[in-house]
């Protein structure tokens, strides 16, 4: 009796597996699940019966919908968070640069949850990155409104970015739009993952406060 129960419980719980859409994230979507239950619901509803070649698209639009709805939230996250996710973003990108430049180049600017990171799919730690920020953006008790990095900061962090990709001119790039619309592929891939690299190599709160402001620019990015 115990041994065809035994073998009733196992096959429901291989249908249910089955019966389940397949997901390109399933760290992502159990984060969503666990904390955000009603975007998971919509979410998941959407994946029903779809390969997980279907999947991919929609999980990253979601993202970047969930993204944008709670990016408030997610960068007021306590200090260690913080840091934690530019470290993360840092090593993607490089990851990503390994894979292809040119789709670094544009997810520098776009976000790695947006559709040009599709085409380098699939890049390990993107998932897990996924949902860390679903966890960072859980309502919490004491969040409050990043300060804005000041002069000093921005220029620790310039110096910071300098040592660490001599060969591209990041400032200038980030001041003059027409020089960086020039800019190759290869110099927007590494300034960019340099800029989010930068930021281990500072004092604290200064590295906070830099942390906040490209996790702000870069987890959802507005415009075009």
């Amino acid at each position: 009796m115990k041994s065809l129960l035994a073998m009733l419980l196992a096959g429901g719980a291989i249908a249910a597996a089955q019966a389940q859409a397949p997901s390109p994230a399933p760290a992502t979507m159990d984060a969503l699940r666990r904390n955000f239950p009603a975007d998971h619901g919509t979410l998941a509803a959407s994946l029903a019966g779809k390969s997980i070649r279907e999947t991919a698209p929609l999980v990253h639009a979601g993202m970047q919908r969930f993204l944008q709805s709670h990016r408030e939230s997610i960068v007021a996250a306590p200090p260690a968070t913080i840091l934690a996710l530019e470290a993360r973003q840092a090593a993607l990108l490089r990851a990503v640069e390994r894979k292809d430049v040119q789709v670094c180049a544009r997810v520098g600017d776009r976000g790695l949850f947006s559709t040009e990171m599709l085409p380098a799919l699939p890049v390990a730690g993107l998932d897990e990155y996924g949902a860390a920020l679903i966890e960072a953006a859980r309502p919490a008790a004491g969040k409050t409104a990043a300060p804005d990095p000041n002069a000093e900061d921005l220029t620790a962090w310039i110096a910071a970015i300098e040592k660490i990709q001599p060969d591209v001119p990041v400032q200038k790039m980030l001041l003059d739009r027409e020089f960086r619309a020039a800019a190759t592929p290869a110099q927007l891939c590494r300034g960019a993952a340099a800029m989010h690299e930068a930021v281990a190599k500072l004092p604290q709160p200064q590295a906070e406060r830099v942390a906040r402001m490209l996790l702000k620019s870069s987890v959802a990015p507005d415009g075009p």
